[in-house]
């Protein structure tokens, strides 16, 4: 099991996050290149949202890990990092149970269940705080993290530490593998993009006046969960809240078009950015490989 440490190993750990409808979305207008560039036009959205919309699948979903591959790569780091530290005399407890993640878009426009809004408000559903692993003394800290002179550690472990030496092994590096950089950029991007789209700023304001005409002054359904899904439970107002911001989304169709219109946008990304995208993705077949190959040698001989 791979645990924390000061190098950058450690921190990377794998942990494993919109106009109404119709012929409407094919009209807006924004900028998109630089001071010298022709301005781009908004890309055109082919679907029709509809009402009761939820956030979908993304053009850009395939390039990231999936949650196959982000267990398989945590199974493959973990048996290393034990291994290693077993072989230095420092073998680790078992960690506890990785928490799920939710699905990838669940929250990207904000709350969009209405069942799930009338029991929890603004807050998960069914989220518990993740286990504490089980403390690690400083001989097995060490072991875990390197030395800073160089030296091999506690028991004769690498002087680069269990964790750098796991990563090396399947990343080449000493980070543990996660989603590509151009991928997660893009993602950003593509969100960033879309949310300043003409036409998801007039679903926004329709969703923002229909919030208002209900007794809630919110600019941006990504506004309202902020000031309330702090507490330990959803309470009465929030509640109310969060009814209201999904009824609001239904009602102007918000979630569809910011979906089909941000959808659009990373198309086009994708083509802008396909050879950096092919290299991510050999690279993160390269190291699912590299991590299959550690699952399959460690697996009993039948």
């Amino acid at each position: 099991m791979t645990r924390p440490t000061r190098r950058r190993a450690g921190r990377s750990r794998l942990s494993i996050a919109l106009l109404a409808c119709g012929a409407c979305l094919t009209a807006a207008s924004c900028t998109t290149g630089g001071e010298e560039d022709a301005p781009a036009a908004p890309p055109t959205v082919h679907t029709t949202p509809s009402a009761g919309a939820r956030p979908g699948p993304l053009p850009l979903d395939g390039h990231f890990l999936s949650r196959e591959d982000h267990q398989k790569l945590r199974s493959a780091l973990d048996l290393l990092v034990a291994a290693c530290m077993k072989r230095a005399g420092v073998p680790l407890p078992p960690a506890p149970a990785v928490t799920a993640e939710p699905p990838r878009h669940e929250r990207r426009y904000g709350i969009s269940a209405p069942d799930q809004a009338a029991r929890y408000g603004y807050h998960l559903a069914g989220r518990t705080t993740p286990p504490t692993p089980p403390p690690v003394t400083a001989r097995q800290q060490r072991a875990l993290s390197g030395t800073p002179d160089g030296r091999p550690g506690p028991g004769g472990s690498p002087p680069e530490g269990c964790n750098a030496a796991a990563a090396e092994r399947i990343t080449g590096t000493d980070s543990f593998p996660a989603d590509a950089l151009v991928v997660r950029q893009l993602n950003m991007d593509s969100f960033e993009q879309s949310k300043n789209d003409a036409r998801v700023r007039t679903v926004l304001r329709k969703w923002s006046d229909c919030m208002k005409a209900g007794g809630f002054s919110y600019t941006g359904p990504l506004d309202a969960p902020r000031s309330m899904a702090d507490g330990p439970r959803a309470s009465a107002r929030e509640i109310a809240t969060a009814r209201a911001d999904v009824a609001c989304k239904d009602r102007t169709r918000l979630i569809g078009v910011w979906n089909a219109v941000e959808s659009a946008y990373q198309h086009r990304l994708i083509k802008e950015r396909a050879k950096e995208l092919a290299a991510a993705r050999r690279e993160r077949d390269d190291r699912l490989r590299r991590a299959a190959e550690v699952l399959r040698s460690a697996a009993p001989s039948s």
